[in-house]
């Protein structure tokens, strides 16, 4: 009865993605945002391959996610992130270069920076400064423990690079688009910022659980190390925080909302992963075809994403997941192992994820 119902409300969210996608509604406000996106991705792409970074896609996402409609906002998110990433990066060579053949002190120290980093992200300002601290953390101290000690200062290094040309895409098209069309559509607006939330004053014990969990996912991932490639645990540690990242208003209410939350999040990264698997074995080393992949990749993502609707979400993870399997290290990379090397990476972080959900449940309900 239950596996029904499930497969009933899946059916129907994937119904309701799928008009969306349809959607015309507030053209061409969504439009002209999506088509910034898309240039803003683009750009990175270009800026990354330019600059050395090593993880193109991560460098692509980034630059879809600081731009937003109003040019404020984009400069702030993108200030956040790269002091985030680089705060994260600093913290993580500190650990590596006096931890790397302690797998046991990593997987604590994991716990620790994943936790406290996500419990801000939820529960103070400036969220995506504390979520990339944890994420450029996590990403920089997996990738070292498969390498020499030397190495460390290069994987701190491309990770900054990485944001910092995701960045630097997303306000060059902010602001080539606050000079030319964006005006014309928004009106002054478009030079503001939306407000911010205060910061909760109090100890927030439901936010603390719910970080706690997520780091302690976490720390299983250095204990992984023998048997995993290095883009595989990265990537399941991309996956954990992203998915474990929900608003405070959901932890504070209904366990249910929850479970809603991280469902759609759940469903955003399966459907990137499976449209990546796609765009992978179809484009092979066909470049011509990978962009035309990619473009529908991040407008559908994107599309979703604005549609205001409470699977809002699912169209972040899509395109979050779609953009690091999918956009290659380099271009004859097309279609190789790097893509389903992150896409297993993807598939484990939500298959420790899940039975630790299911037994934190089971406990809080016998509590």
């Amino acid at each position: 009865m239950r596996a029904t119902k499930i497969a009933h409300s899946a059916g129907s969210l994937l119904g309701a993605i799928t008009r969306e996608l349809g959607s015309r509604e507030r053209w061409p406000q969504r439009g002209l945002d999506e088509l910034e996106a898309l240039l803003s991705v683009l750009l990175a792409i270009v800026i990354a391959h330019a600059i050395g970074a090593s993880n193109i896609g991560w460098a692509a996402f980034t630059g879809y996610m600081v731009m937003r409609a109003q040019l404020a906002e984009t400069l702030a998110r993108s200030t956040l992130r790269l002091l985030g990433t680089v705060l994260g990066a600093g913290l993580a060579w500190g650990l590596i270069v006096h931890a790397a053949d302690t797998p046991l002190v990593v997987a604590a120290a994991l716990m620790a920076v994943g936790s406290a980093t996500l419990y801000a992200a939820i529960a103070r300002r400036h969220s995506h400064a504390w979520l990339f601290t944890g994420l450029t953390f996590a990403m920089v101290v997996l990738d070292s423990l498969k390498e020499p000690h030397a190495a460390v200062h290069a994987f701190a290094l491309t990770r900054v690079l990485e944001v910092a040309a995701g960045t630097a895409a997303g306000i060059l098209v902010n602001l080539a688009s606050a000079w030319t069309v964006r005006p014309r559509i928004q009106g002054a607006q478009h030079f503001f910022a939306r407000s911010v939330a205060a910061d909760v004053d109090v100890w927030q014990p439901a936010v603390a659980r719910h970080a706690l969990l997520a780091g302690g996912v976490l720390a299983l991932l250095p204990l992984l190390t023998p048997w995993l490639s290095a883009g595989a645990l990265t990537q399941a540690a991309i996956t954990i925080m992203a998915v474990m990242t929900v608003p405070l208003a959901a932890l504070g209410g209904d366990a249910s909302v929850v479970g809603t939350r991280v469902a759609h999040r759940f469903l955003g990264c399966a459907l990137g992963a499976l449209a990546a698997a796609f765009a992978l074995f179809v484009s092979r080393h066909h470049v011509p075809t990978a962009v035309a992949l990619l473009c529908i990749g991040v407008w559908a993502g994107r599309h979703i994403e604005n549609s205001g609707m409470s699977f809002a979400y699912v169209g972040t993870q899509f395109a979050l997941v779609f953009l690091v399997v999918f956009v290659p290290d380099d271009y004859h990379q097309l279609g190789s192992a790097p893509g389903w090397e992150r896409l297993s990476g993807i598939v484990l972080g939500i298959a420790l994820l899940l039975p630790a959900r299911a037994v934190a449940q089971q406990l809080k309900r016998r509590g």
